[in-house]
């Protein structure tokens, strides 16, 4: 799966897998403070069906709050 990114005003978090597709890893970052450190978090799944389902419910849930699937580079 590709890197994808999401953001809501001056928030960014990019969604990954590592573990052949097993982790689900999410940076956030705030583009108004740079000088902040990244905040990385990790969600360890069972197997990459599992992590899909995880990735498509933050997807979900962080698009009823705002925020936005960012086009791809």
């Amino acid at each position: 799966m590709e890197p994808f990114s999401m953001s809501h005003d001056t928030q960014v978090k990019v969604f990954h897998v590592e573990d052949n597709g097993a982790t689900v890893v999410v940076t956030s970052t705030d583009t108004a403070q740079p000088d902040r450190p990244a905040q990385v978090a990790y969600e360890q799944c069972e197997n990459e069906e599992e992590s899909t389902a995880v990735l498509n419910k933050f997807v979900f849930d962080l698009q009823r709050q705002g925020w936005v699937l960012d086009e791809p580079a």
